[in-house]
């Protein structure tokens, strides 16, 4: 898991001891004042966290997960018109109302919620 650490202190170098061995750390701040520095390396992560500048000089940002999941979508061939989009969503299992998918760019955005690709819809032709 990747967790980011921030300063208020702008561009921030400082030492943490990894498992016996003193390691330099970079906050970089690109606005001058907010310093950020990131790892996925859990003996790192500890060493900063126990550290004596954890708390005063940097805090813990936010952790995530190191590789996000990727987005798929579901290609729907066949679907030529709006209109048939527009049916198409109205359907199970996306049960839309006339009204989520009244317009071209209503019908685009519902395809985006649900991962869906027209494929060959003529997005050219919009009444």
């Amino acid at each position: 898991m990747i967790k980011i650490y921030r300063t208020s202190l702008g561009n921030l170098s400082t030492s943490v001891v990894v498992e016996g061995v003193p390691q330099r750390i970079h906050f970089y701040a690109h606005d001058g004042v907010n310093g950020l520095f990131s790892t996925d390396d859990e003996a790192l992560q500890r060493a900063l966290e126990q550290s004596r500048g954890y708390g005063k000089r940097f805090t813990l940002l936010e952790g995530s997960k190191a590789q996000p999941e990727p987005e798929t979508y579901t290609l729907v061939p066949g679907i030529r018109s709006w209109q048939a989009a527009r049916d198409y969503l109205r359907k199970e299992p996306y049960g839309l109302t006339d009204e989520e998918v009244s317009t071209p760019t209503l019908i685009e955005q519902a395809a985006e919620r649900f991962h869906l690709v027209f494929t060959q819809l003529k997005k050219g032709k919009r009444r």
